[in-house]
């Protein structure tokens, strides 16, 4: 083959991604009227229009190689790892993914034979699965992202997060459907991330007002700080058929929380954490507190049965309102974090209104050096990433974590006494890989004063310690 057969061959193969490129050309020149191509041969260099006006739009090697490589903006690209599957078309504009997590949980309970009216309530010791969830996610044109979970623990199905969220709008992120609401850092926090295997006594007051509700959430943020403000009715319990009551059907709560988080300090290996939270709450219809029964208490663990301090149904609610503030810092594997929360439950005007207050302070080492991960545009604390994850018979430990907790609440304020309680907790976790955790820990609860739960003989509850096993997979 001659050398100008060769030529004629590529001047072929180079033509229909050329004539893309000149026609650009053509449509910018206000007067163009015929498109000419010349490639010299020499060079090879590619050149548009006619004669001495012509202009080099390119080289011939470099456009038939960009013509080799192109991508189709629609391909699927699928991947699978530590965070699941994934599917994306080539152009980032949709995605798809599929997760979950397994918590598996054994525990035992130890001086708890305590009884109350003639009626045994020792704490239920055993296996449970904790959690089982199936997680959906999404993104669409690269602006609304979407989430579905689905819970099957206790053998039941229940959906967790369901909501729609918009991020193509300058001023804020908008988020709409069930969703966690923006108070205390601890309960943001997932239970794949959190150090111990329950959440602290603070959980008593948050859990029971600000868990997951249908609203409407509002979030501005940055690297180091976020801003959220947040209107909610009731969970997605709400209005459900009961047989024990009726029809079910009852005008919702309404709620409203805001938070706002700042990092002052904001590293891989350092950190300064500051934040507030503040809600406020109504009861519904039927006089509950976002469809939980309106009280306040702490279950030792989630199979026991046993709440230490608890205030039963508190008569005539109208209304809540939280309050709290929130520290943490980090300097490499070393980690504390607390918060402080206080309730203040308004009744009817014949009764006296309620204060209640719980904190907890805690405190984290990673034994083989790595530092926790800090998201400053959520403020809390995300997914731990050991160095190197587990392997038999290959080099790789994986990542030992040792954590302290110290929490306390009063449930106690006029006629209603729902007691208090101190409580020293002591974990170990095993990282084996960023999917894989096994979690031991032992917890002491002490100084146990005006519990709704009495020995036989009348006197207050000992000492109750309570150990915690957990194998969790999450991805």
């Amino acid at each position: 083959m001659t050398k100008t057969d060769t030529f004629k061959l590529k001047l072929i193969a180079v033509m229909v991604p050329l004539l893309f490129t000149a026609s650009a050309h053509v449509l910018a020149a206000d007067k163009a009227q015929i498109l000419t191509v010349y490639i010299d041969p020499v060079t090879e260099q590619i050149y548009s229009g006619p004669g001495p006006n012509r202009v080099k739009i390119g080289d011939f090697q470099a456009v038939t190689a960009k013509s080799a490589t192109a991508v189709d903006p629609q391909d699927v690209k699928v991947k699978l790892d530590q965070k699941g599957l994934k599917f994306e078309t080539a152009d980032e504009q949709f995605k798809f993914s599929v997760g979950g997590r397994l918590h598996a949980d054994a525990t035992y309970h130890s001086n708890d034979r305590l009884l109350k009216s003639g009626d045994r309530i020792e704490a239920n010791d055993g296996t449970e699965i904790r959690r089982a969830r199936i997680d959906f996610k999404g993104t669409l044109w690269s602006v609304f992202n979407f989430q579905a979970e689905a819970d099957f623990a206790d053998n039941e199905v229940g959906m967790k997060d369901l909501f729609l969220n918009y991020t193509g709008w300058d001023f804020a992120d908008i988020t709409v459907g069930n969703q966690k609401q923006n108070i205390s850092m601890e309960l943001q926090e997932s239970s794949n991330d959190i150090m111990f295997t329950e959440r602290s006594l603070v959980n008593s007051l948050t859990g029971t007002l600000f868990d997951r509700a249908i609203g409407l959430n509002l979030k501005k943020s940055d690297k180091n700080w976020s801003v959220q403000g947040g209107i909610y009715g009731d969970s997605m319990r709400s209005n459900r058929s009961n047989s024990n009551k009726g029809s079910g059907k009852a005008d919702e709560g309404f709620g409203a929380s805001t938070r706002w988080t700042f990092a002052p300090i904001n590293s891989s290996e350092n950190v300064i954490h500051i934040g507030g939270f503040a809600g406020y709450r109504t009861t519904n219809g039927k006089g509950e507190l976002n469809d939980n029964s309106p009280s306040f208490g702490y279950e030792t663990t989630h199979m026991s049965n046993l709440k230490l301090t608890d205030t039963g149904t508190i008569v005539g609610i109208e209304e809540a309102k939280m309050v709290g503030l929130e520290l943490a810092a980090m300097h490499g594997p070393f980690s504390i974090q607390s918060e402080y929360s206080k309730v203040k439950v308004q009744r009817e005007k014949s009764l006296a209104s309620l204060d209640f207050n719980a904190f907890y302070v805690q405190a984290g080492w990673t034994l083989t050096g790595e530092s926790r991960t800090y998201k400053g545009s959520d403020g809390e604390f995300k997914r731990f990433k050991p160095k190197n994850r587990f392997q038999v018979g290959k080099p790789g430990l994986g990542a030992l974590e040792l954590a302290v907790r110290y929490d306390q609440n009063d449930l106690t304020d006029k006629d209603v006494k729902g007691g208090s309680e101190k409580r020293a907790t002591l974990a170990l976790n095993w990282y084996m890989s960023e999917s894989v955790r096994l979690m031991a820990d032992y917890s002491r609860s002490f100084d146990i004063k005006g519990s709704p739960v009495t020995k036989l003989n009348g006197d207050q509850p000992d000492n109750i310690d309570v150990l915690t096993f957990r194998t969790q997979w999450a991805f």
